[in-house]
């Protein structure tokens, strides 16, 4: 299992979605609002309403984090150390590591049959070197006859062997499960609560969207929603990508996962900026590394239109290049070196023709896949575009 999505949907992810409709026969108008999963190694949550023109505009940006099928490999790998104990567990990570590979790689198999509150007990082949380096640890010792393992939890697990099967009861099983299904669902609950337009549907896709223990959980969890799981939900994200290079037009509205801004110097002013900042030139007190913002955060905007214009002036040029570009995981950041704040690159390159003290016009537009940012000085007529991959 890999991802799994309750849906932000970027520039590839929608085309997912749509791609789902399509594959399910839902006609996309009549699903006005709607909620996604990306299920799997990571979760992306994010919601999304389908206008009536059949575009899409995203309600919130893409939010998660590791708790994905991943997270409850790692839940086994632990197990399975508690099973032949550190001192295996260290000299296989240093010298056989690719048998605790072929240890996650038959858990990864096994681990979409695991069903909530089942009568049958799970079961997952143990590769036979694992076997075989216990006993080279531990000679004369059997792993298969092991009947018990303690966990992290400081609790006893019984298990059984069939041939070079492990055997343990599927509520025990569960537990791998638990840590991820509990930070999605509560993730899940804290967005719902944040929109403001009523949701109705949730669509999961993505590896992880195979697994029973999560969609029963999502289903118990939110009983009023309608879920929908489509087949082959591993592929949506491939199938999607394929999509969207045919129409790339889907998506009218998305939100900025950052804020973005310029370098800039200010007249330094007492009430609203920091001393550590001031500066003498000529006569002057100014500013440093203040950071004037050109989008913020969480704002919305229209693919492929320009954002609003805003104006800044050069007083000298720097042989690297000017007008430098920084984005912030903060909505107000004040200067460019708080933390949160990154310096992306130089919107004017170096040996540009632009004038000094004469105003230039800074705009920028989301496209499909990339962020335009354009410097226009109106009196030399003289125009530098600079392209931010998303």
């Amino acid at each position: 299992m890999g991802r799994l999505s309750v849906y932000t949907i970027t520039c590839i992810d929608f085309l997912n979605v749509f791609l789902i409709l399509k594959s399910i026969k839902l006609g996309i108008t009549l699903l006005n609002k709607l909620q996604y999963f990306l299920l799997g190694g990571t979760i992306d949550i994010t919601a999304h309403e389908v206008m009536d023109d059949g575009h899409v505009r995203e309600l919130i940006r893409a939010r998660g984090g590791n708790w994905g099928s991943t997270s409850v490999d790692d839940k086994y790998l632990d197990f399975i150390k508690g099973l032949i104990g550190d001192s295996v567990a260290r000299h296989l990570q240093q010298s056989q590591s690719t048998v605790l590979v072929e240890v996650c790689k038959e858990f990864e198999i096994a681990k979409r049959n695991i069903s909530p509150k089942s009568d049958i007990k799970f079961q997952v082949r143990i590769p036979y070197e694992l076997a075989e380096e216990y006993t080279k640890v531990y000679p004369g010792e059997n792993l298969m006859s092991k009947d018990s393992v303690l966990t992290k939890r400081k609790k006893r697990v019984s298990i059984s062997f069939v041939n070079n099967k492990l055997r343990l009861a599927s509520e025990d099983a569960e537990h791998f499960f638990a840590k991820s299904v509990k930070k999605i669902t509560h993730r899940l609950r804290d967005i719902l609560q944040e929109i403001k337009k009523q949701i109705t549907t949730l669509i999961l896709v993505g590896g992880y969207a195979d697994s029973q223990v999560l969609t029963k959980a999502i289903k118990s969890k939110f009983p009023e929603m309608r879920i929908i799981i489509p087949e082959e939900a591993a592929w949506s994200v491939l199938r999607g990508a394929i999509i969207f290079g045919h129409d790339s037009s889907l998506i009218k509205e998305r939100r900025s996962k950052c804020t973005y801004g310029l370098m800039v110097f200010e007249t330094f002013d007492p009430s609203k900026h920091d001393e550590k900042y001031k500066y003498t030139d000529g006569d002057e007190e100014r500013c440093g590394n203040v950071f004037s913002k050109l989008l913020e955060k969480d704002e919305a905007v229209t693919v492929g239109e320009y954002q609003k214009e805003r104006v800044f002036m050069l007083h000298k040029k720097v042989k690297h290049g000017d007008m430098k570009l920084y984005t912030s995981t903060e909505k107000n950041p004040k200067y460019v070196n708080e933390n949160g704040c990154s310096f992306v690159g130089r919107i004017l390159p170096p040996g540009h023709n632009f004038l000094l003290n004469e105003t230039i016009h800074v705009m920028m537009r989301f496209g499909e896949t990339e962020i335009e940012f354009k410097a226009h000085q109106p009196i030399s007529n003289k125009t530098m575009v600079y392209y931010l991959g998303q």
